[in-house]
């Protein structure tokens, strides 16, 4: 039998409603404590992670920022967002 893909947190932040950018990849924290514990660091710097379960850790950010994608492109409020930051970022001057 073959082993299972591991678990990965992806580590992002959104430094605008355009964009995410990846900060790490890391092994996924175990046990409750650790998780919860994790989470509140990552709220606190005003952060967030994607857990997913892929081979390695580029494949794994890879499918986070293509769920963040999907997800921007599926919810109205958060694309008119962005499409209003990038118009205000595109004005002439």
């Amino acid at each position: 039998m073959a082993n299972a893909d591991p678990k990965w947190w992806v580590v992002c932040e959104e430094p605008n409603p355009a964009q995410q950018d990846v900060v790490s990849v890391e092994p996924e924290p175990t046990g409750a404590d650790a998780v919860a514990k994790r989470t509140a660091v990552l709220a606190a710097a005003g952060q967030y992670a994607y857990a997913v379960t892929a081979p390695d850790a580029d494949t794994a950010s890879d499918i986070a920022c293509r769920a963040w994608a999907e997800r921007l492109a599926n919810t109205p409020a958060r694309l008119a967002a962005a499409n209003a930051y990038i118009a205000r970022k595109n004005r002439p001057s």
